[in-house]
C-alpha cells in the first residue's frame, strides 16, 4: 500500500482540526466533569487505531474497523475491534476524571461545583 502514510497523514490532520473545533464548541462552565469526559471520549473515539484486516498489519481507526467489520463481515466480527476501542474509552474516562479532580483541588471552594 504505497499512499498508507499518506492516507493516515490526511487522517490525523483532518482529526486534529475536528478536535480543535470541537475543543472549543464543548465547554460547560457549571460541569466541568462533562466537559472533559465528553472532549476525552471524541479524542478517544477519534485516534484510536486497530488492525484493520484480521492477518494483515496495517492500522486504521478503530470506530471505521467496527463500523466496516460489522456491515460486510456481520456482528459476530465486531468485537475484534469493539474491545480495544472500549478499553481506550474506558481509559479516556479515567483519565478525563483525574484531570478534573486536580483542576477541582486547586480552585477556591467557593467555585467548587
Amino acid at each position: 500500500m504505497a499512499n498508507y502514510g499518506l492516507f493516515w497523514l490526511v487522517y490525523l490532520l483532518a482529526s486534529t482540526l475536528f478536535v480543535v473545533i470541537f475543543w472549543r464548541l464543548v465547554q460547560f462552565k457549571r460541569i466541568l466533569l462533562l466537559t472533559y469526559m465528553i472532549r476525552a471520549l471524541a479524542i478517544a473515539l477519534i485516534f484510536t487505531p486497530w488492525v484493520s484486516h484480521v492477518d494483515g498489519s496495517y492500522l486504521a481507526p478503530a470506530l471505521m474497523v467496527l463500523a466496516l467489520d460489522t456491515i460486510t463481515l456481520g456482528v459476530e466480527a465486531a468485537p475484534r475491534a469493539f474491545v480495544p476501542l472500549f478499553l481506550s474509552l474506558l481509559l479516556s474516562c479515567g483519565v478525563a476524571v483525574l484531570v478534573w479532580a486536580r483542576h477541582r483541588k486547586g480552585r477556591s471552594p467557593s467555585l467548587r461545583n
